[in-house]
């Protein structure tokens, strides 16, 4: 050492210990001399000192960056996340709280983070050799009997999370292969869990989720089908819980709708015990809501050409004719619509047995009178709005009462804002729309798509934004209907009459992503169109421009990155209906899921995508 003694360089209490028990060993970092350090151990006390300055290397500020822990890959994240569920399945009621309540924060911020690798980001996409990784590891063991297990013992946020993994899992390719597959095939007991899920409020929805994307799988359609399982759909389809029993009800269509040829094989096979509960359970139920998914169901699957043989056996059937007779009678238009269809094929067939042609004949006058006052409604799109716009004014309503009110805020991004309103009006809105149309499918912003990707399909489809642009708020109603025009507060709207590029008020947005490329390109763009319009206006939501555009009070529109399809559905149809143009800001046909759009009257697009071009 060189010069003074080791107490020198320890405060007074490290030197007081020193004196009971010191162990003193030299080492050499590179380009230091062997003097310059000494390693110093006690009984109370360990760290790392200096000779020369004569302070703890041990403080933090001094230990700062020498020992980096290395980045956790996706199988890490896996197996710890698998370590805490084996310790909640295992944890008794002797360890204490503040131990399992540091296990479960734990558990949370693992299953987020598998979330986040499984879906990205808003400032990433996910990357598919970490989810590749990710899949393998956790198909490997046990992890998903863990969490399915353990899934009532975790906080409602970890639930949504951990259900999100798991449906996310089922689609993940290692390989070429689904190793999901796979692994429920060995382990079927899973699915059991699942379905006796629906007997569970708390559990029902998020074990009904894993349950829908699990069915994905021809091989876990089958069991299901072939388990005595199945026959409880008929029951859970009823439960007083709407929302249990309409999750319940889209499980049952994903079964008998998804695997034609599975589907045909379990329906000739199980023919008579069936369409015995279908018919007295579902068809002639005393609840509304059930006799119209169930005759749409039954639609689907007799026009299905996978199921020739059993349509033609279900319309040589007397009782089956009486019951579809009796529906076509129903008040509502929906359900007579639905039957029609079903009623139709029992006409049509070329073989029809005796008692059916008799009971034909007999009906003859009052069936012609019925179909005569029956008009099929060609025009249900104009219902759909009348749903549309008595949702969106229900929604006002909490939007209204929570203006004034203090507010939980939650960040989607960095500056992609979410609030309980946000929530309460979309779980609302959906609400009302099952209510109303049962089979329709539903994609909204604070819920499904924030949770991962957007699947849009050929099936009737709402695409719900609650409230787009949570800082703008708006006592507008702009509405629109493919082919019969745009309104504003009932009132019809049109595009401007601007034809030069120079004397247009343009409309964008510097979305939510805050990394400094992004700020700079953004802004650099904004700073090079400022040169070639008139001015520039931000509201805040990529809706309201596009009805700003649709209305007149903007010229032009771009905006690139924003959250998903929500944010441009409405807006798109309505700028179309009143005269304007939807585009990519590169001039081609816009794409919904491209996060990429642009507005204008017709007369301005060519000059409009030019300059756009010019700033890339």
């Amino acid at each position: 050492m060189s010069g003074g003694k080791i107490g020198d360089c320890v405060s007074k209490p490290a030197a007081a210990a020193a004196r009971k028990k010191v162990v003193v060993k030299r080492f050499s970092p590179p380009h230091q001399s062997p003097s310059a350090a000494a390693a110093v151990a006690t009984k109370g006390h360990s760290g790392l000192l200096s000779s020369k300055s004569g302070q703890l290397a041990g403080n933090p500020n001094r230990m700062k960056g020498l020992f980096k822990s290395k980045p956790r890959t996706p199988a890490d994240v896996v197996r710890q996340t698998r370590d805490l569920l084996i310790y909640v399945d295992q944890s008794s009621s002797s360890l204490s709280d503040s131990k399992r309540e540091e296990k479960m924060v734990e558990l949370a911020k693992n299953t987020r983070e598998l979330k986040s690798i499984l879906y990205g980001d808003s400032e990433s996409e996910p990357v598919s050799e970490a989810c590749a990784q990710l899949t393998q590891e956790f198909f490997r063991e046990n992890t998903l009997r863990l969490l399915i297990i353990c899934l009532p013992k975790l906080n409602l946020e970890t639930r949504k999370d951990a259900t999100q993994v798991v449906a996310n899992l089922q689609r993940q390719q290692v390989n070429s292969r689904l190793i999901a597959s796979d692994y429920l095939e060995k382990n079927t007991d899973l699915l059991d869990i699942l379905i006796a899920g629906y007997e569970n409020t708390d559990m029902a929805l998020h074990y009904g989720v894993m349950l829908k994307e699990c069915i994905r799988h021809q091989s876990v359609a089958r069991y299901v089908l072939e388990s005595p399982h199945v026959k409880k759909f008929f029951d859970y389809i009823q439960l007083p819980n709407f929302d249990i029993s309409a999750d319940a009800a889209a499980t049952f269509k994903e079964l008998l709708t998804r695997h034609k040829s599975t589907v045909a094989e379990f329906l000739s096979k199980n023919y008579d015990w069936f369409f015995a509960e279908f018919n007295l359970k579902l068809l002639e139920s005393t609840n509304y809501i059930t006799r119209r998914q169930s005759i749409k169901l039954l639609g689907d699957m007799l026009l299905d050409r996978s199921n020739a043989v059993v349509m033609t056996r279900y319309v040589s059937s007397r009782d089956n004719l009486r019951i579809l007779m009796n529906l076509l009678r129903e008040s509502s238009k929906s359900i007579q619509t639905e039957a029609f269809h079903v009623f139709k094929l029992f006409v049509a067939n070329q073989h029809k047995p005796p008692d059916i042609v008799s009971i034909l004949v007999a009906n003859r006058s009052k069936l012609l009178r019925l179909l005569a006052d029956f008009k099929l409604d060609k025009d249900s799109v104009s219902e759909f709005l009348e749903t549309a716009v008595e949702a969106a004014k229900k929604a006002g309503e909490i939007i209204r009462e929570g203006f004034y009110q203090t507010k939980h805020v939650e960040h989607k991004g960095q500056v992609d804002l979410v609030t309980e309103t946000d929530k309460a009006c979309e779980a609302l809105i959906f609400k009302h729309l099952k209510q109303q149309y049962p089979s329709h499918k539903l994609i909204g912003e604070e819920t499904t798509a924030a949770c991962g990707a957007t699947e849009l399909t050929d099936e009737p489809t709402w695409i719900v934004d609650p409230l787009d642009g949570t800082p703008q708020l708006c006592p507008w109603l702009f509405t629109g209907v493919h082919g019969k025009g745009a309104f504003l507060n009932g009132k019809p709207i049109k595009v401007s009459s601007q034809s030069e590029l120079v004397k247009s008020l343009l409309a964008t947005e510097a979305g939510t992503k805050r990394d400094k490329s992004t700020v700079d390109a953004t802004t650099d763009k904004i700073n090079s169109l400022l040169f070639k319009v008139r001015s520039l206006r931000m509201s805040g939501s990529c809706a309201l421009n596009l009805c700003g555009i649709a209305c007149g009070r903007i010229d032009l529109f771009y905006e690139t990155g924003y959250g998903g399809p929500w944010d441009v559905a409405g807006g798109a149809v309505i700028v179309k209906e009143a005269g304007g143009l939807v585009y990519d800001p590169s001039g081609k046909d816009f794409d919904i899921t491209s996060q990429r759009v642009a507005a204008s009257n017709p007369l301005l697009k060519d000059a409009f995508v030019e300059v756009l071009q010019q700033t890339e």
